[in-house]
């Protein structure tokens, strides 16, 4: 089967200093070219995926970010971008109707909350991002990560959902590796208010198969869950492979224009494939960026729950958008 998702990493640059993240913080190396990411994208397509996440860092630091997104839809990719924000309102026509998923992130309902969280004054920035993106006919996600520290505000960023004409898409902060503050690993407490705040608002929604994950324990090396290998590839902002994924990578394999035969072919990626949910890194692994494209490789109650909620997600969107 065809790897779902490419994980495709623009830049490890930042202009924000989250306090849950350490991406701003890596030491970044030179970035490829654009003419190296045109040529993954058609290896990328040869292999059959059909979804490319252009991430970071912040992607909208590449000044050339607008001609990879409008490459990836020439070449007929459903794309989607998370932003801070702090650049789109400078590039927002630039990516008018090449982005499929525009995420915009938000850590609380009000500035000091978000501000704090983020490390820089942004708050002011993204209300004007939602309320410009709207006027260009575009339909951004407030993509609020859920932490120990903000899990009993989450109405707050809802009722500022509503005040925006935004949806509003709860991510459990996940375990990950020791560079992460464990402290903001989901709990019982963090689980029930994401549920109880999904019910209460219509405009907010969640992965029920991440969460239902997390209740369980996360992954188990003996009994893996996570198909890391197969259902994402993940790159580099300097032209690697990472293996098994970015969070937990192991090793970077150089590309170098010969993405098709060493994702398909490589002894470097099978040895990885075999174990991919199996390292001693992968237990207990809540990573949602990885095992959620994972839940569409193979059919069991998490399979399920990931289905229902795509197409709770699709109807809820539709619904609110006639609303709106």
């Amino acid at each position: 089967m065809a790897p779902l998702v490419a994980n495709y990493y623009l830049t490890y640059r930042c202009n924000a200093r989250c306090h849950f993240c350490d991406i701003w913080a890596l030491e970044p190396k030179e970035e490829a070219s654009f003419e190296t990411i045109r040529h993954n994208l058609e290896d990328l397509r040869r292999l059959g995926v059909k979804y490319v996440d252009f991430t970071g860092g912040e992607p909208l630091l590449r000044k050339d970010v607008d001609t990879i997104f409008a490459e990836a839809k020439r070449q007929g990719f459903l794309t989607s971008m998370t932003t801070n924000t702090i650049l789109y309102p400078k590039r927002a026509k630039e990516m008018q109707g090449l982005v499929d998923f525009l995420n915009f992130s938000l850590d609380g309902g009000d500035a000091d909350t978000h501000d704090q969280s983020r490390g820089v004054k942004i708050f002011d920035t993204l209300v004007e991002s939602v309320k410009l993106a709207h006027s260009l006919g575009e339909t951004p996600v407030l993509n609020h990560t859920v932490t120990a520290q903000n899990y009993d505000r989450i109405a707050e960023v809802a009722e500022l959902g509503i005040d925006l004409g935004a949806r509003v898409w709860l991510n459990p902060a996940f375990t990950a590796h020791s560079n992460y503050n464990s402290k903001k690993n989901p709990t019982p407490d963090m689980v029930t208010a994401i549920e109880t705040n999904a019910r209460k608002y219509s405009n907010v929604g969640y992965n029920r198969a991440a969460l239902a994950f997390i209740e369980a324990g996360g992954n188990d090396t003996e009994n893996p869950r996570c198909k890391a290998v197969d259902a994402v590839i993940a790159i580099s902002p300097h032209d690697e492979i990472l293996l098994p994924c970015y969070h937990f990578a192991q090793k970077g394999v150089p590309i170098n224009g010969n993405l098709y035969e060493l994702y398909k072919h490589s002894e470097e990626v099978d040895e990885f494939r075999r174990s991919q949910g199996k390292l001693s890194v992968c237990e207990g692994c809540t990573v949602w960026c990885y095992l959620i494209p994972s839940f569409f490789k193979g059919v069991d109650k998490y399979w399920l729950l990931n289905q229902m909620t795509y197409v709770g997600e699709f109807m809820a969107r539709k619904r609110f958008l006639q609303r709106a």
